[in-house]
């Protein structure tokens, strides 16, 4: 028998029979602690790991802020500099060009771009050779086209500075030149001249704009198939595009009266009073208001002037040089109402007569007397000038209705300058198309010799790129840094989500609501104007304790010096925040040898040593592998866009292993001595075997952004351990052994947990700071857990009477005898909350204060999120109704819980399971399941109304991982397993039990038990049922004896044996059973309880990975329209089993360990091999 079965059965009294008594029940969570210390040492290695850092020498020095704001302030503007020279020369080109453009196309049409190829950099199919134009098709006859001097200027800029993005040039008569080359699917609706970039560029002043829409029944009328309601509302939507965010906006339709578009809508009754700022979300929302308009009633200018006039009144102008504009559009003569004319003068007035009025009238059935009505309106003919200069405006009469969108759209011009703009332009950052990220476009304006505007030419820069010492900013553990604009707009923050994991379109957070501290006031209010300066006070640190969605925040406040300067060249200004005292720990040189470091990517790798399979995927046991994350790289994002070369991966390997330490690959100065500190753990992981059959995964990460992994498989190319729920989650918890809920394994394993534990920096020779340095973790089969903690405890295998489970500090349940003996082939392991699996225990919890919600604003969703928090030092309840012990395990995060088996009545709290918190709305219960508030968020403003008692600021959201190229299973065909479990061999439940791999086969295809349990693969006897394959397309699991059909299964001649004396013990413990019956407190008869509903959409993983492939990816801003009941039964229901079906008091004792669980099949085989989830709401997941 290996020595791994041996640490199991050990310490295991084997209970033939368990009398049912009564007495106190004992579970101290000390005995608990020592079961984690232990796995903590012989399977990962702790002590030994700490011992080694605490070995090495650092050096700590003070964070000095004023320098580290200097010197990110220049590399900022230094970053500014490769676009804005593109951009410069693009301009410079055209206008030595301009006279050479002509009918002739030189270039490609995007449309029909051939010989593409996928870029990394650009996230879509691009040529790099050449250019390509579009062609709108309100273009006049008389175009012009760019020459290929354009194109070759912009390949130069490219060959310069390969971190460029897009470089385009838009013209005047609706040209557009994009480089490079992609394929656009309709060009001729593509018109630059209404886009903001182009807008925003030509004329660069702010802007409050009032569409005024006719929706009388006379815009019923057809015009080419289409009515002019239709057509008017095309138009009005090309106007609301041409917007940026700086910009403000209202709409009004109007017939026998006047109404605001999605005024009524809850939550949006700001649109029906005030001005709306023009960002994506409410462009998004008031483009589709304006889509379902309706035509019918008279017209009524009047009505209509007086709603349009009122946006202006009820919003306050604080600069006073805003751009104020009126569009009208109506079809016929006014029929109904008094004169528009007296309204705009009264109105108008209020405004110092700054609101212009264009007219437009649509249509050849337009008569003489409307005309000339709206010409005076455009005219202001009434308007006092005592009260200002009147701002003449512009009446057009559009005769054929296919031309009203770009006659609309062209208003901004007139708030053009004579005088020619000089200074670039940084648009506010927006999405990207393709998924690069958000970016900023760099604008300029480009002119005819004379001033005569031609077009707009635009370099874009990623904010990622920009932004990247911001964004892996990590120095000290109290310290970070922001970047807001001079409108004190937030472009990047550690409470915010990182620029290029940004999926939606971007809700602009004001860094007030960030730093919400009464002292940063100041601050902000110095930074927006550019000026330099520190401050000292006290300010909050938000603290993720793992996974926010799930398991929220905490806070603490910090003394702190802030230190701001502005970024030249931009608007922007950099702020660095340091905590009181904080240090960096420098780790002095290491030694470095040529087997410290073996890179992820096996296929490339040059390391000796022999591939095989694990699980799923290609990996190596000879060695562990290092993953250099986007953190260890000098420019982090040059790293993400460039696909990885062999030739690449040999200079990380001849500096990291000492062949060439003189040739630095881009990497920080603290990567080589993190490879060469982690090393270590290798030996100490591969040489721990008492454990090794029930680990799946052994991984140090360092906060410099090394991650050691063994055995070794490739990562997600993106994949940033401290930017994981596991990483973060320990990180909150320094110092203790910290559990995670089970996860399911993306690469073929099942269900596993995690365990976890902070490595601090050595003192050496000299002090330490404690700081932590790395995070050291393993994942192993939720059936060893499950037997570690029936092991410990005597009364929890006394399943007759009690059940034990173990509860982490968020609520959520790490182990319970329904995951490692599942009463169907779909059990719900992860996520579940106490909340929904053990109401009554959770209720009782809540009202005694020892568990309690807690919640923060998740300013990406504008939702309040709420967590619980379990706290106690332990208490005995087994005199309630909910009948319980729960005492904390020293040390860890998580409490151990037994129950009596007990009928009971309660009120289910939570009868929902696979629906993500922010997507269940809360109740009014005080026991409700993890759920939302709509935040208080004014649209109009884009502002949070946060008063004293607000919540505070959620952290952000673990990014995506980019999972689409990790499919090994060509790869591993015909390769030996790293560690076969040989599961055919196993003969004893408890030899099988546990093993990552194995299952205990006690059930039928058909559900029934077998009368000879046997030891199998998971993929042929999944959850124990014989014949049920996992959900893995790749065979995992036993290289010595494959499972054939006919004759008796591995154990099944000792189970024989076996099966004669379970009877007869079955018997005599049937017999005790009966007679020790009468102690129980239960009933003879059980109410028949009905499943819950469960719903199915997406979720977040509660740990670690929380993969999702691209084509499933869901909003962060679904619909809430799904509620479920709860089902009550007459509120009475069975406790303790999986509340979720019916349970049944046993008999006779149940074997101990129970079959082992591993992960569930839906039926069918998703593609890569991955398992499909739809089922549980789940999304796709694997190990970290």
């Amino acid at each position: 028998m290996k020595k791994s079965g041996l640490y199991l059965t050990k310490q295991l009294t084997i209970l033939v029979c368990i009398i049912s008594v009564s007495h106190a029940v004992n579970v101290d969570g000390g005995s608990f602690s020592q079961v984690l210390t232990d796995i903590a040492n012989n399977a990962l290695g702790v002590n030994k790991v700490q011992e080694h850092y605490s070995s090495l020498r650092y050096t700590n020095s003070l964070l000095d802020g004023e320098g580290l704001v200097t010197e990110i302030s220049a590399s900022l503007s230094t970053k500014f500099d490769g676009p804005i020279q593109a951009l410069m020369r693009i301009k410079q080109a055209v206008e030595e060009d301009i006279d050479s453009f002509s009918s002739f196309i030189s270039m490609p049409q995007c449309c029909h771009a051939t010989g593409l190829t996928y870029s990394s950099q650009f996230r879509t199919k691009v040529d790099m050779n050449q250019a390509c134009v579009t062609i709108s098709s309100y273009s006049p006859p008389e175009r012009t086209f760019p020459t290929t001097k354009i194109q070759e200027v912009m390949k130069e800029n490219q060959r310069r500075n390969p971190n460029l993005k897009w470089q385009y040039f838009g013209k005047e008569d609706g040209i557009y030149l994009n480089y490079p080359s992609l394929k656009l699917n309709d060009c001729s609706n593509y018109d630059p001249r209404f886009r903001p970039f182009y807008v925003s560029t030509a004329t660069p002043v702010q802007k409050d704009v009032v569409v005024v829409i006719d929706k009388s029944g006379s815009m019923n009328s057809l015009h080419n198939s289409k009515t002019l309601l239709q057509i008017a509302k095309e138009a009005a939507i090309s106007v609301l595009e041409t917007l940026n965010p700086n910009d403000r906006f209202g709409v009004v339709a109007f017939s026998s009266s006047a109404n605001i578009p999605g005024s009524s809508t809850i939550g949006r009754e700001c649109h029906g009073t005030e001005l709306a700022k023009a960002t994506p979300l409410n462009i998004k929302f008031m483009k589709s208001q304006v889509s379902i308009i309706r035509s019918g009633g008279s017209t009524n200018y009047e009505a209509a002037m007086k709603a349009a006039f009122k946006f202006f009144v009820n919003t306050v102008d604080m600069s006073g040089d805003r751009g104020k504009v009126i569009l009208f559009l109506t079809d016929g003569e006014k029929t109904a109402g008094g004169e528009p004319l007296e309204v705009i003068k009264e109105e108008n007035k209020k405004m110092n007569n700054r609101v212009v009025i264009l007219t437009y009238g649509l249509g050849q059935q337009l008569s003489t007397n409307a005309i000339q009505k709206l010409k005076d309106m455009a005219a202001q003919t009434r308007t006092d000038v005592s009260y200002g200069e009147i701002q003449i405006g512009e009446f057009k009469h559009i005769n054929n209705p296919d031309f009203l969108r770009s006659s609309m759209a062209s208003y901004y011009n007139r708030f053009s300058s004579n005088e020619e703009i000089q200074n670039p332009i940084f648009s506010v950052p927006y999405q990207d198309l393709f998924g690069i990220g958000l970016i900023s476009s760099i604008c300029l304006p480009v002119y005819r010799h004379g001033g005569e505007l031609v077009g707009v030419a635009c370099s874009d820069a990623t904010v990622s790129d920009i932004m990247s010492d911001i964004s892996y900013f990590r120095q000290g553990e109290l310290s970070y840094a922001f970047v807001i604009d001079g409108t004190g707009r937030t472009l990047i923050h550690p409470l915010l989500s990182l620029p290029n994991s940004v999926k939606d379109d971007p809700i602009y957070v004001n860094i007030e609501h960030l730093e919400r501290s009464t002292s940063a006031t100041m601050v902000i209010e110095s930074m927006k104007i550019g000026k330099t300066g520190n401050e000292t006070f006290y300010s909050k640190r938000t603290v993720p304790r793992g996974n926010m969605l799930y398991e929220g925040i905490e806070t603490e406040n910090v003394l702190s010096h802030y230190y701001w300067k502005p970024v030249s060249r931009s608007n922007f200004s950099v702020c660095i925040v340091v905590g009181d005292n904080d240090k960096q720990p420098i780790l002095d040189p290491q030694t470095v040898t040529k087997d410290s470091f073996v890179y992820h990517r096996l296929d490339y790798t040059t390391a000796e040593g022999s591939n095989c399979q694990h699980f799923t995927r290609l990996g190596t046991k000879d060695k562990s592998v290092v993953m250099l994350t986007p953190g260890a790289f000098l420019e982090p994002f040059n790293y993400l866009d460039v696909d990885e070369t062999k030739a690449m991966i040999t200079k990380y390997e001849d500096f990291l292993t000492g062949k060439n330490v003189l040739n630095n690959p881009g990497l920080k100065e603290s990567i080589l001595n993190s490879v060469s500190s982690t090393y270590p753990a290798e030996n100490i992981w591969k040489n721990s075997r008492e454990l090794s059959e029930f680990v799946v995964w052994r991984y140090i990460g360092t906060s410099d952004g090394v991650m050691r992994l063994y055995p070794g498989v490739e990562l997600p190319k993106n994949y940033d351990h401290t930017r994981r729920g596991w990483y973060k989650r320990t990180l909150a918890l320094k110092g203790k052994v910290v559990l995670s809920a089970p996860y399911l394994d993306l690469w073929g394993s099942g269900y596993l947990i995690t365990l976890s534990k902070t490595i601090t920096e050595g003192s050496g020779s000299g002090p330490a700071s404690g700081q932590t340095v790395a995070v050291i973790g393993t994942d192993f089969t939720i059936n060893f857990f499950y037997q570690m903690m029936q092991n410990t405890y005597s009364d929890c295998q006394n399943t007759q009477q009690y059940s034990c489970f173990i509860l982490d500090s968020s609520g959520y349940i790490v182990i319970h005898e329904d995951f490692a003996n599942p009463d169907s082939s779909s059990p719900k392991i992860e996520n579940v909350h106490v909340i929904y699996k053990e109401s009554a225990i959770a209720e009782d919890l809540i009202n005694n204060n020892m568990m309690n919600q807690a919640s923060c604003i998740d300013f990406e969703t504008i939702k309040e999120q709420f967590t619980y928090r379990v706290a106690t030092n332990g208490n005995d309840r087994m005199n309630s109704y909910a009948k319980y012990k729960i005492d904390p395990v020293p040390n860890s995060n998580i409490f151990i819980v037994i129950k009596q088996r007990v009928y009971t009545t309660s009120t289910r709290c939570c009868s929902i399971y696979g629906i993500s918190p922010d997507s269940y709305k809360c109740s009014s219960k005080s026991c409700d399941c993890l759920c939302y508030k709509d935040a208080s968020f004014d649209y109009c403003k884009n502002t949070y109304t946060l008063l004293g008692d607000a919540a505070q600021t959620c952290s952000p959201r673990d990014p995506e991982l980019q999972t689409e190229n990790l499919n090994d299973e060509q790869k591993v065909q015909n390769l030996q397993f790293c560690f076969d479990p040989k599961c055919s061999t196993r003969t004893q439940k408890s030899d099988c039990f546990g093993v990552a791999g194995c299952s205990w086969c006690v059930r039928d295809s058909n559900d029934q038990e077998l009368q000879q349990p046997y030891c199998a693969l998971q993929s042929v006897c999944y959850f124990g049922q014989d014949g049920s394959k996992d959900p893995y397309n790749n065979y995992v699991g036993d290289n010595s004896n494959t499972e054939e059909d006919g004759g008796l299964k591995g154990g099944a001649i000792a189970g024989i044996v076996i099966g004669v004396l379970v009877v007869v013990i079955i018997v005599f413990c049937v017999y005790r059973h009966i007679r020790a019956k009468s102690n129980i407190s239960t009933s003879n008869e059980r109410p028949s309880l009905q499943t819950e509903p469960t719903t199915t959409q997406q979720t977040n993983a509660h740990d670690n990975p929380a993969f999702r492939s691209q084509n499933q990816r869901s909003s962060k801003r679904p619909s809430f329209q799904q509620q479920s009941s709860i089902n009550n039964q007459g509120n009475l229901m069975f406790y303790p089993q999986n509340q979720s079906a019916e349970y049944t008091v046993p008999t006779a004792p149940l074997e101990n360990p129970p079959p082992y669980s591993a992960v569930v099949s839906n039926g069918g085989q998703p593609k890569h091999g991955y398992p499909n989830n739809s089922y549980l709401g789940m999304e796709k997941r694997s190990y970290m």
